[in-house]
């Protein structure tokens, strides 16, 4: 569930916040909301942590440690798709 469809079903949620039922619906949207947004920033952290891991290597490591960089970077990446 990406956060834009979390915010659209927060927003409908809130649109029907009358009584209980309501607010524990709030509640569950909210949390889903919040996990949505934890996962982009950590996907956002390992990008950056490659980016900088890959700039720094492309300054003069070898060929090889440029290879398993490569391999590292694409699992890295990987990881980055929430």
């Amino acid at each position: 569930m990406n956060i834009d469809t979390v915010a659209e079903a927060a927003e409908r949620a809130a649109h029907r916040a009358n009584g209980a039922p309501a607010k524990a619906e709030n509640l569950k949207v909210l949390a889903e909301l919040s996990i949505a947004a934890n996962s982009n920033q950590q996907a956002e952290h390992i990008r950056g942590i490659v980016a900088r891991t890959m700039a720094h290597l492309a300054l003069g490591a070898s060929t090889a440690t440029r290879n398993s960089a490569a391999q590292w970077q694409e699992w890295a990446l990987g990881l980055s798709n929430p």
